[in-house]
């Protein structure tokens, strides 16, 4: 063997240093994603076996389970908290599978509208909307108990939001509904018009073509967006937390909050019931991915057709309903908000002067509205800046990269999208009590930022990496030939050609951090409380007057954010509106 000359030798070194640090750089992110996402799940598992946690005699055993499944109202809760997602699911996915259809597969007047509408729903926030449907039908103050009384001359009241149908009504009327409808409509605008023609030529009518040809095609998909839905379901907490309490209704997710709250904290208790939850989610989505695998269908083929069918006479009476049913998730909760902002006593009318502007004023001039939204903005400022960075990171290691473990980092993406955002929260609660090196930071906003992007991981990366797998690798073969580094590629060549999708993310987890709850409740302390938490406090406490002023804050910024980021998805290719 030919010994290689100095040269040669130190060339080789040269190219093999980069690709050494790389690995590292790779390496260390995966360590850093599966710490941030095992651990809080890990603390849970341990929590639930530490007994009278916060007292001399502390230990371990198996209390905290026996106490669980001896107490009936536990036990009640689990039992409200199935029943309640899987009937509230039942009635989205039928409505929703059957407004999709119209929108992407029919000639639905102004079908594209229609499908924003669904849009701005589901970025409307659960607590601002929840507190509008009690302004309409709460017992004794709703708007249309009051008018049922007068003008049917009865003394009780007809609508109880306060109630189980209440709660199931209200998620129907905020994202259940909406979101079966945004996932379902991108699936159905997909499906070849082939298979629809084929039974209209049979003789099949419009609705037997949707019931016996486009529901069987669609089924995997259609199960994939209900399993999605059920998580969603299951991690509810705060239109149960303000409707059930008055009915004595629980949910697991209350129950939670209530346990890791009382006095003292019961967070032995709180883990069980997360630990409960997590084994009841990860074999729905076991089922779920391997039903998708046995029963994929393709849909789309190199004679891929897009005609609409015809709805005849049904078009405009149809459009009127879908959009009266908008209203209703919309503009109606929006109005009720101004209305009940501007109320001297929330939902009473029968005063001689029923309206004020003093809850207002007394808010703009209240510490605690001023610091929350002033906490708020920063909360979603700086989520949004650290998810954009991090998950443009993740996504571009497992898309562009030859890194080992590069499956593995894309799995641990998606595992806190099946997590309740209430779990996470006590699972870095835990995280950050048990390691002395992060309880210096414990009730900084750091903590906020950090539940937040952990929340919108899954949903932050996989659009990314869609935006990455279509791009091709020649401009980055071109600059690492000029000499550039992979990171410096990555920072002037591949960015600014998916900024589009980056954008959109950040808009979307800014959102997210304005509006969210369950993943901040328990984390968040006086000084670092956001308008969110405000509002549920407000809520929770019977104070709906400044609580209807914080949740037009927040549904004003959340929704213009998400309108925004919708433009630009439009105008960048990322989304189709319709037409």
């Amino acid at each position: 063997m030919v010994p290689a000359e100095p040269g040669q030798a130190v060339m080789r070194a040269r190219r093999i240093a980069p690709i050494a640090w790389q690995s590292l750089a790779y390496t260390l992110v995966l360590a850093l994603v599966a710490f941030l996402v095992l651990y809080p799940a890990f603390r849970l598992l341990v929590g639930s076996f530490e007994v009278n946690a916060f007292s001399v005699d502390h230990g371990t055993g198996l209390d905290n389970w026996e106490a669980v499944f001896s107490r009936p109202r536990l036990m009640t809760a689990i039992e409200n908290t199935i029943t309640l997602s899987f009937t509230r699911q039942l009635i989205a996915l039928v409505f929703g599978v059957i407004i999709a259809w119209l929108i992407a597969r029919t000639n639905l007047p102004y079908s594209g509208w229609l499908e924003i509408g669904f849009w701005v729903a589901l970025f409307m926030p659960a607590l601002p909307v929840t507190l509008a449907w009690v302004l309409l039908a709460g017992e004794g103050i709703g708007i249309l108990n009051n008018a049922a009384k007068l003008l049917f001359s009865i003394d009780y009241d007809v609508f109880k939001i306060y109630s189980w149908w209440g709660i199931v009504w209200v998620h129907v009327m905020t994202a259940s509904l909406a979101i079966k409808v945004f996932l379902l409509v991108p699936a159905f605008r997909n499906m070849d018009a082939a298979f629809e023609d084929a039974a209209r030529t049979c003789g099949a009518s419009v609705w037997k073509t949707l019931l016996h040809v486009v529901v069987p095609i669609m089924l995997p998909t259609i199960i994939v967006v209900t399993v999605l839905g059920l998580i969603r379901s299951l991690q509810a907490f705060e239109v149960e937390l303000i409707l059930g309490a008055p009915a004595k209704i629980d949910v697991y997710s209350t129950a939670i909050y209530r346990a890791v709250n009382g006095q003292p904290p019961q967070h032995g208790i709180a883990s069980v019931l997360s630990i409960i939850f997590l084994g009841a989610v990860v074999p729905l989505v076991a089922l779920q991915q391997w039903y998708g695998q046995r029963h994929a269908v393709a849909s789309v083929s190199g004679k891929f057709s897009h005609r609409v069918q015809d709805l005849g006479r049904l078009r405009w009476p149809l459009f009127s309903v879908i959009v009266l049913l908008l209203s209703m998730m919309t503009v109606l909760p929006f109005a009720l908000l101004v209305m009940g902002s501007f109320m001297k006593l929330f939902g009473i009318f029968d005063l001689p002067e029923p309206w004020t502007t003093s809850h207002w004023v007394e808010a703009f001039t209240r510490g605690d509205v001023q610091r929350a939204f002033w906490n708020s903005m920063k909360l979603g400022i700086a989520a949004s800046l650290t998810g954009m960075l991090s998950f443009s990171l993740i996504a571009y290691i497992t898309v562009k990269t030859r890194f080992r473990g590069r499956k593995i980092l894309d799995f641990l993406t998606w595992l806190p999208a099946v997590i309740p955002g209430l779990v996470l929260s006590l699972g870095i609660l835990q995280m950050f009590a048990s390691l002395p090196i992060f309880r210096p930071l414990y009730g900084t906003l750091m903590v906020l930022v950090l539940a937040v992007v952990i929340g919108t991981m899954a949903l932050g990366t996989q659009i990314i990496k869609a935006a990455l797998m279509n791009l091709g690798m020649e401009l980055e073969e071109a600059s690492w030939a000029s000499g550039a580094s992979r990171f410096y590629t990555f920072r002037r060549v591949v960015l600014p050609l998916i900024a589009p999708a980056v954008a959109v993310i950040g808009l979307e987890v800014f959102a997210t951090g304005i509006s969210v709850v369950g993943l901040v409740a328990l984390l968040g302390t006086g000084a670092t409380q956001p308008l969110s938490m405000l509002q549920l406090i407000y809520l929770d406490g019977g104070f709906f007057e400044p609580g209807a002023i914080v949740g037009l804050l927040i549904t004003v910024i959340t929704v213009s954010a998400a309108l925004l980021a919708r433009y630009i998805g439009l105008r960048a290719g990322l989304g189709r509106a319709g037409t």
